[in-house]
């Protein structure tokens, strides 16, 4: 084992132990995710520094490409773990070119586990979740909602301790673009709410706490 190890080249032990530590960490995050016992995902948005949506009330915003979150913690294990060992294996054959299809690799596999990560929430989200119950709640856009009822939009909300993904329209004249903070404002249909800007909602709220104590 010691000889096979120093047989290889420093770029290879490294891509060995990243790709390790890389695949166990995605096995077991995985297998928590499927029995339902994993904390929601973290993303490693460098601009905002926030963990997935936990921190929408703070004001988090996330990275998503076609409605899925891309830079989150499990994304950035699977583009590891598969890059790193597809870069290990084609070393001796064609050298540090090996990193560019190890890229590629780890790139499909980042927006394969977050296709996986949104169809599991979908299946968790879909329980008795009481729409109602939504109303009230600061929600984060992830798929623009369209002006004036045009059109639908997406949402994610902490409703009934858990995250779920819902369908939302907007009675505003401008769209609501993705990773805006909103507002629930009320029901419309089976499944969707009506939502409004959060600073919109806070305006109003604050001019009714104002017009209440005058």
């Amino acid at each position: 084992m010691t000889k096979w190890w120093n047989d290889l080249h420093a770029f290879q032990q490294v891509m060995f132990v990243v790709g390790c530590a890389a695949t166990l960490f995605m096995i077991v995050q995985i297998i928590l995710l499927a029995i339902g016992s994993g904390d929601n995902d973290a993303t490693f948005d460098s601009d905002t520094d926030v963990s997935d949506v936990d921190n929408i009330n703070d004001g988090g915003t996330g990275f998503t490409i076609f409605g899925l979150r891309i830079l989150s913690v499990r994304s950035v294990i699977a583009f590891l773990a598969v890059g790193s060992w597809l870069a290990f294996a084609l070393f001796y054959p064609i050298g540090f070119w090996s990193l560019i299809p190890g890229a590629v690799a780890g790139v499909a596999a980042a927006f394969g586990i977050a296709l996986f990560i949104k169809a599991t929430e979908k299946l968790q989200g879909s329980g008795n979740l009481k729409i109602e119950n939504t109303v009230g709640k600061v929600a984060e856009v992830y798929l623009t909602v369209p002006p004036l009822r045009s059109g639908n939009g997406k949402i994610n909300v902490y409703v009934q301790e858990r995250y779920v993904e819902l369908e939302a329209v907007t009675d505003s004249a401008e769209p609501i673009k993705t990773g805006a903070k909103v507002k629930v404002v009320d029901t419309c249909g089976e499944g969707a709410v009506v939502v409004e800007s959060y600073s919109v909602a806070a305006a109003k709220d604050a001019g009714d706490v104002k017009g209440g104590e005058e």
